[in-house]
């Protein structure tokens, strides 16, 4: 926590002056565990939404951001609060991880892509972030980052935190694979709809 807030407070003037950032929506971070789900235009993502909120966001990162750039790499990336997810397979410990994260009130960062995806494309759905609702009974906060075109020093960005959707909405009564597409359906959507908003206020 003590890393997370220095490096923030430090980079924090760098990164507005240099990215020109903007924040829209920071007030609708709801209290306790939530899962927090962005699109991914870029590496220095977590640092645009962890400047946009005043609370820790422990992100999942894939696991190759550990496992192939040294010790040094890896033992930032834990100080900082991140854990690895394998993709593609059934990570049952990624899993209980992020479970843990919402369960003791934290907030969970998912980039549902998987990697930077520099075009503001849509997102497609994946189930990622579903689960993890669906097994903790927590909200899911919608959250785009919005740059024309890649990400560049001096070209603004607009990072916007829509509304939180909340358990209900997102229909869960029997865990099945048809609810976890549908409830990915929904936060693909709803993150797309903040794209749209390009750097509108």
């Amino acid at each position: 926590m003590l890393l997370y807030s220095v490096g923030r407070n430090l980079l924090w003037p760098v990164g507005k002056l240099v990215f020109r950032l903007k924040f829209r929506g920071r007030e609708n971070l709801p209290e306790g565990g939530v899962i927090l789900c962005s699109n991914h235009k870029s590496v220095i993502d977590p640092a645009f939404l962890a400047f946009g909120l005043r609370r820790q966001i422990r992100f999942m990162g894939k696991s190759e951001l550990f496992d192939d750039h040294g010790g040094m790499i890896r033992s930032l990336l834990y100080g900082l609060g991140a854990f690895p997810v394998r993709r593609n397979t059934a990570d049952a410990e990624s899993v209980r991880r992020a479970v843990s994260v919402v369960r003791e009130g934290g907030i969970l960062g998912i980039f549902p892509q998987g990697g930077c995806v520099p075009d503001n494309l849509p997102l497609r759905p994946k189930a990622g972030a579903a689960l993890i609702a669906q097994k903790t009974g927590a909200g899911i906060l919608p959250a785009c980052i919005y740059c024309d075109g890649p990400v560049k020093p001096f070209r603004r960005t607009t990072v916007r935190f829509g509304r939180a959707i909340p358990p209900e909405e997102l229909g869960f009564t029997d865990g099945s694979r048809t609810e976890l597409r549908r409830a990915a359906q929904i936060v693909a959507d709803r993150i797309n709809s903040l794209l749209e908003e390009k750097h509108e206020d």
